[in-house]
């Protein structure tokens, strides 16, 4: 775990950066660090693999559904062009049903998970409802499509604590991953569709949830 004590904090410098480069809307610092942070949180879930017991399972979804993330990471960088957006839902929905259907498979279907879908179910018709009348017509399908993907991905992910085959930290970590990228999609929505949101943590939300994902992994 030595390495570790390397890989996080760098990893923290570049969310940090990454943040500072969305804010001063820097693209060539953003074209750098966007990818390099999720990398880094990459390379986190694939060295959990030379721990005693690995979860392999586990981190051969993650490792695959970041990857997948990472190749948006290198080509979603102008997000004020609504193509640029439309591509970034393809890459992102492919990357998170991924974690989906991962956690699904290794934890399977418990009772509660009927309260979560509820629940969210509800913040997903609340959010389409109040972006609903920014969006563009060739836009709607899409973002209808994505903003059921991220609150079903989160589901599964708290589905995890009532599965047997997961510890409480890997499924605290999964899903505090899988909520951020949750929230900071909700936020990025309201921006793009609403209003203009003044502070846009996004990106600390994004960058942070995959490394918080990646962590589950040693857990």
């Amino acid at each position: 775990m030595l390495h570790l004590y390397i890989l996080i904090p760098l990893n923290v410098i570049l969310i940090g950066v990454y943040f500072y480069a969305r804010l001063r809307d820097n693209k060539r610092l953003v074209k750098f660090v966007q990818p390099s942070a999720v990398i880094v949180s990459w390379i986190v879930a694939a060295t959990s693999l030379f721990q005693p017991n690995p979860d392999i399972g586990l981190t051969i979804v993650v490792l695959v559904g970041m990857g997948i993330a990472i190749i948006g990471d290198f080509l979603n960088i102008d997000m004020s062009d609504m193509a640029v957006v439309l591509r970034g839902l393809v890459i992102a929905v492919i990357a998170y049903l991924t974690y989906a259907i991962g956690f699904t498979y290794l934890s399977g279907f418990h009772v509660q998970d009927l309260l979560v879908g509820a629940v969210l179910l509800i913040v997903y018709a609340f959010v389409m409802r109040t972006i609903w009348p920014g969006i563009e017509k060739g836009m709607r399908i899409p973002v209808l499509i994505y903003g059921l993907v991220l609150p079903f991905t989160f589901s599964r992910a708290v589905s995890t604590f009532f599965s047997e085959r997961f510890s409480a930290g890997t499924a605290l970590f999964l899903s505090l991953g899988t909520f951020s990228l949750f929230i900071g999609d909700i936020e990025f929505a309201i921006d793009a569709f609403k209003k203009r949101v003044l502070f846009m943590p996004g990106p600390i939300l994004y960058a942070g949830g995959q490394f918080l994902i990646a962590l589950a992994c040693w857990f």
